[in-house]
């Protein structure tokens, strides 16, 4: 069973009655023990994706599909689970590219 399941992933935000939408269908799982790089071009969804799987969004953007950690839903879940997981159990590690990936090395 995988630690993190992310199935059918897709987050749209709201403004002015109109939703726009910034992740489409993203599925993907992560093992234990296993790290995982999420790349991919500026304004591709990275960040977004990132931060749905512990509900770091703000309150314009609407989640659907499933994002299971350790068997528990996080979409939906409890203030005290997500304060549990955030930062104790799945962290992030945003870069500027430019400063952290030399192609020359």
């Amino acid at each position: 069973m995988a630690l993190l399941q992310v199935e059918n992933l897709t987050v749209s935000f709201r403004q002015d009655g109109r939703s726009t939408p910034a992740v489409r269908g993203v599925s993907f799982t992560v093992d234990r023990g296993e790290t995982v790089a999420l790349v991919g071009e500026s304004g591709s969804g990275k960040s977004v994706t990132a931060l749905s799987t512990v509900s770091l969004l703000g309150d314009s953007a609407e989640v659907a599909g499933s994002i299971t950690y350790d068997g528990q839903q996080m979409i939906g879940a409890d203030a005290a689970l997500l304060h549990k997981v955030r930062g104790n159990d799945i962290s992030f590690i945003f870069q500027e590219p430019m400063t952290s990936l030399n192609p020359l090395h």
